[in-house]
């Protein structure tokens, strides 16, 4: 029977190279991660509704479909204004997720997600939400009569009248 002898530096070395796997796999993000691709909001749904809001746009509302529970956490948003926001999936619907992001004075001008390599979906501008819209203007009522006596009396009135309202919308979802 052979005797085998370990060097005393075996293994603590061991558990430092496997700790140090093990530290890198949980530092992993998913863009890193293996059966994983980048994936682009489609462009034609940006250009849909870049008119949805007749005031300001205060944020957008975005869907990945067809995902299920390998949704991404979190889908990064580049604005117009060349900002950037991280947005965190807001709702889990059945196989789809939902992302809001808000902001004011600016347009969405791309969107990506890390998804897994089989996914076959739609990742898709559902909807901007729309700031609130305000009409003003004014009421006033005006009268006026005179009256001349002669050999004969005659009066004449005058009215006018004017109406507006004032409506202040709250932020609306286009579909």
């Amino acid at each position: 029977m052979k005797t085998v002898t370990i060097n005393r530096w075996v293994i603590p070395a061991l558990f430092v190279a496997l700790a140090a796997l093990f530290a890198t796999a949980l530092t992993m993000t998913s863009a890193q991660a293996a059966g994983s691709m980048t994936v682009s909001v489609k462009q034609a749904s940006l250009a849909d509704h870049a008119g949805d809001c007749p005031g300001s746009v205060t944020g957008a509302h975005f869907i990945i479909n067809q995902i299920g529970a390998a949704a991404p956490d979190t889908i990064e948003v580049l604005l117009t204004d060349g900002t950037s926001q991280t947005v965190s999936k807001s709702k889990q619907s059945g196989p789809t997720a939902h992302y809001d992001a808000f902001f004011t004075g600016t347009l969405v001008k791309d969107a990506t997600a890390v998804v897994p390599d089989t996914w076959r979906g739609q990742f898709v501008l559902s909807n901007y939400y729309c700031g609130a819209t305000t009409t003003t203007s004014t009421t006033s009522t005006t009268s006026s009569s005179s009256s001349t006596t002669s050999s004969s009396s005659t009066t004449s009135s005058s009215s006018t009248t004017s109406s507006s309202s004032t409506t202040t919308g709250t932020p609306t979802r286009t579909s």
